[in-house]
């Protein structure tokens, strides 16, 4: 009776699951307008040559603001001149954008489109922290010449530099700043790019948005675990870690530890974190745990810094980000 009982069981959770998972077709048949081809011109300074580029971005707000990566409207390589975006489509009717927003740090722009008298289709923000490794992922962009391109695959690791993901999912030039949804049908992240590493084939990344706390802020979209839940549910709090290290005066390059503590908020305890490096120098991250309690997080690392005749320094730079629960 029990292994019917089981079977029963097993039966129902996986219907039940099946019913709930979203499939790329559904999502590019509901929220492809929401995805934008952005093109950029720019000009060299020097010679006066034009030149034009082009990446993805995806509209977070219906009044048109746009997310996407900072590297498609940066200015390197030329001043920018001109940005325009086309909604779904690398072969629609283009229109002026802004650059509202930019983060070097995180590769992370924030545009509008000028006409604001439209009412744009917002693509609806997922909760990054639900999406258990391993899970089905999509991605929509315009690589290449390409009108329109889409694909799936999976969350290999959560470990990337600066809090990113890898990922199995086919990412090419054009989809830089595209939108990534989960199996539940939400935008999680956002596409950051191959990795050029000799050797490697295979290997892509995308940046969670919960990484983009300021863009979102100012494009007036939340991450479900961002936005103010009911005292019954969970918060996501952030403290930062800066720590930097001269010289210690000695004729010999010196190494030393420290320790940073953070509490929770008052009346939660700590069920998840993530330590995010913005930037480190001759920085060794040792520990970092949660107490048994679970009302702190401690992270122990170590700097080295040069001689005095040097004077080369040792420095960490990271965000911590933990998701809170109440006691």
């Amino acid at each position: 009776m029990s292994r019917v009982i089981w079977f029963i069981l097993t039966s129902f959770l996986l219907i039940v699951t099946s019913a709930n998972a979203v499939s790329v077709e559904d999502l590019v048949k509901k929220y492809r307008q929401g995805v934008v081809y952005i093109k950029v011109q720019k000009v060299n300074p020097i010679n006066g040559a034009i030149s034009e580029e082009h990446g993805t971005g995806f509209i977070v707000n219906k009044s048109g603001y746009v997310l996407t990566s900072d590297h498609v409207v940066a200015a390197s390589g030329g001043l920018q001149t001109d940005v325009r975006g086309a909604v779904g489509s690398a072969e629609g009717t283009l229109e002026g954008m802004e650059v509202v927003f930019e983060s070097t740090n995180f590769d992370v722009a924030l545009l509008k489109f000028k006409n604001t008298a439209i009412e744009r289709t917002e693509l609806p923000l997922g909760d990054p922290w639900a999406v258990p490794d391993g899970d089905s992922l999509y991605a929509m962009g315009f690589p290449g010449k390409e009108e329109w391109f889409h694909t799936e695959g999976k969350l290999s690791g959560k470990v990337g530099p600066k809090g990113s993901w890898n990922t199995t999912l086919s990412l090419n030039p054009g989809m830089s700043g595209g939108p990534v949804f989960d199996s539940r049908g939400g935008v999680v992240a956002m596409v950051w790019g191959g990795v050029p590493t000799a050797g490697i084939v295979g290997i892509n990344r995308i940046m969670p948005v919960n990484l983009m706390p300021d863009a979102l802020r100012i494009g007036g979209a939340t991450t479900q675990s961002a936005s103010a839940p009911p005292p019954d549910q969970m918060i996501e709090i952030r403290y930062t870690l800066d720590q930097t290290q001269e010289t210690l005066g000695g004729v010999q390059a010196a190494s030393r530890s420290y320790s940073r503590k953070f509490n929770a908020q008052p009346g939660y305890k700590i069920v998840d974190y993530k330590l995010v490096t913005k930037s480190t120098n001759n920085a060794d991250i040792t520990t970092v745990e949660v107490s048994s309690d679970r009302k702190s997080i401690s992270i122990t690392f170590s700097l080295r810094s040069g001689p005095i005749f040097d004077r080369w320094r040792g420095w960490l730079s990271a965000e911590v980000l933990t998701r809170q629960q109440p006691e």
